[in-house]
């Protein structure tokens, strides 16, 4: 595991340098709308794209395949901020190695889970890098094409879904709390038998916890997993993709393109974990609805907000889903690999 460690001490480095070069950005306001949309739709459809490959890209090499399919659609980004994104692209592409690294390992404690956390960052992460990009690329565009754009960095990000501020908010508590409800409440209909609560008993693949250790501890993981997925979803699909798809054909249009592709990416992974048709259909359909959603949350208050929604969102239900089927050895309990949003 000495590869590992090194694997952490290297990403840890390169995040101090990322977080010093983030407001380091040279300003020539002459970029046309072409240009900077580019920025925004090479990331945006590239990865629509980029989840197919799950349909056909046998297992063993998904990860390698899918770590360098994101790592190049950060070329728009770094074209117009070249230093933060090879930064940035240095510390994800960093991670997924660690994630592949410690796949090889399975007798590790909280394996796929653990190794699964470091592939998450390394693909939300050029999320982020991505959007960074276009909100970079935004600052640089000849005067008149756009509007005011909320400049944020990964610090105001990272920290949103804990700020007491943002989640004081009704159109973030209700959310949490209505869609949050809607899932313990399916959960229970769907019964008990496998769950801690029944068998009084908590399984991390088939490392047997104390349920209340069992339940800390998925909790304490899901919270950094999602908030690196809330960021770095949120980021692409709402502040970079359907944030120019207003612009480029107005607002209408933009919901509906995104409340479909973003349900689809979802799509080939609830494929290839073997769900029937229908059941694909009614997530799809839930997916849209939460889209929607997340829209109208990002429009009223904010990236922050609809982060904070997400991620919640995805905590709950992760919890929710080990709380009812962990409660024996060799559950189907698992982190989703790729893209989440998995009610």
């Amino acid at each position: 595991m000495k590869k590992f460690s090194f694997v952490i001490a290297v990403v840890l480095c390169l995040t101090t340098g990322l977080f010093a070069q983030e407001n380091e950005t040279e300003q020539n306001k002459s970029l046309s709308h072409a240009q900077v949309a580019a920025t925004a739709y090479v990331p945006y459809f590239g990865t629509m794209l980029l989840s197919q490959t799950q349909l056909f890209v046998p297992l063993e090499i998904l990860s390698p395949v899918m770590c360098a399919g994101s790592g190049l659609l950060n070329i728009p980004a770094a074209i117009v901020n070249p230093k933060y994104t090879l930064i940035g692209t240095a510390i994800t592409e960093t991670s997924w190695a660690g994630g592949i690294l410690l796949s090889k390992y399975p007798n590790i404690f909280g394996n796929p889970s653990l190794a699964n956390m470091f592939t998450n960052f390394g693909l939300k992460g050029n999320m982020w890098l991505q959007y960074k990009g276009y909100e970079t690329a935004r600052t640089m565009a000849a005067p008149g094409i756009y509007k005011g754009y909320e400049l944020l960095s990964i610090k105001d990000v990272v920290t949103a879904p804990f700020n007491s501020k943002i989640l004081s908010q009704k159109s973030v508590w209700i959310p949490i709390l209505g869609i949050g409800s809607t899932i313990i409440v399916l959960d229970c209909l769907g019964g008990f038998n496998k769950s801690v609560f029944a068998t009084g008993e908590s399984y991390l693949g088939n490392y047997k916890l104390p349920v209340a250790a069992g339940l800390a501890t998925v909790l304490a993981f899901s919270c950094v997993n999602f908030t690196l997925t809330g960021v770095g979803e949120e980021a692409l699909f709402r502040g970079t993709g359907y944030e120019e798809m207003k612009v480029s054909f107005g607002t209408i249009p933009a919901k509906l393109v995104d409340a479909v592709l973003f349900p689809c990416v979802h799509i080939p992974q609830q494929v290839v974990a073997g769900l029937n048709w229908s059941s694909i259909l009614i997530t799809t359909l839930e997916q849209s609805a939460v889209t929607f959603l997340l829209q109208w949350i990002y429009d009223y208050s904010g990236l922050q907000s609809s982060i904070a929604t997400h991620m919640w969102i995805d905590v709950i239900s992760y919890v929710c889903a080990f709380a009812f089927t962990g409660g024996v050895e060799n559950n189907d309990f698992s982190l989703n690999l790729n893209f989440s949003m998995k009610l």
